[in-house]
């Protein structure tokens, strides 16, 4: 299991509860301007215009120290997102998921309080704003709350545990597909392919109620979490 991915994502997604939230997009305005390619966002929340970017997705077996040449690329990205965010007068919250927990919690901490002075002062009716406010209040009590209980990587594990509870509890909320073909089963290291994500290797895989939640890492880099049944006509074994 890719502990810190997963860890950090159930962290965002609770400390933004109750906001609306857009995940893993691709805006047509935020581009590369060395390659011309669309850059991503984990998160984005309009409501209150913070986005949250995550570095350093990989699978463990390549959690090397980057290079001097990826670590010039990755900053030239992370200063491309930041500065065509800003243009649109949107927050970014970039961190390494790597990094260590109170220097995540801190840009987290700097980015809610960033919100909430945009939104004492944002043109919105009056009970819309104090609801925001309220909201992004609440939001910040729930960060002290998480980073009083994590000091160090070693942490991170309960949180990721509650990740894959979520991603399976969402996945079974959606409607499955008549299956065409027989479910195939998923085993670790598998190679599989995705219409619209490509080919990748099965990085981890849960046994739940005779179904299973799979973790895939795609060859571009990307990992997404599937719900088998919900799959079986897409994610192929190749």
């Amino acid at each position: 299991m890719d502990t810190e991915q997963f860890a950090w994502r159930e962290i965002v997604s609770r400390v933004f509860e109750g906001f609306e939230a857009q995940r893993d997009l691709v805006p047509e305005w935020l581009v590369n301007p060395g390659t011309g390619r669309l850059l991503k966002l984990n998160y984005y929340y309009p409501q209150i215009k913070v986005a949250v970017r995550l570095e350093g997705l990989r699978g463990r077996e390549q959690r090397r120290e980057p290079d001097e040449v990826e670590l010039a690329r990755r900053g030239e990205r992370g200063e491309a997102r930041e500065r065509q965010c800003e243009e649109r007068a949107i927050r970014l919250l970039q961190f390494d998921i790597y990094d260590e927990p109170p220097g995540v919690f801190r840009a987290l901490q700097a980015g809610l309080a960033w919100a909430l002075r945009q939104t004492a002062t944002a043109d919105l009716r009056q009970e819309e704003r104090l609801c925001l406010m309220e909201r992004l209040r609440q939001a910040r009590s729930r960060l002290e709350e998480i980073r009083g209980r994590v000091h160090t990587a070693h942490d991170l594990n309960t949180w990721a545990e509650l990740w894959v509870d979520r991603a399976y509890r969402e996945a079974r909320a959606a409607p499955a597909p008549m299956p065409r073909g027989p479910v195939p089963r998923y085993a670790l290291n598998m190679r599989v392919r995705h219409p619209e994500f490509g080919s990748g290797r099965v990085t981890a895989q849960v046994d739940e109620d005779g179904d299973q939640i799979i973790t895939v890492r795609f060859d571009n880099g990307d990992e997404h979490q599937f719900l088998a049944r919900l799959v079986t006509d897409k994610l192929r074994p190749v």
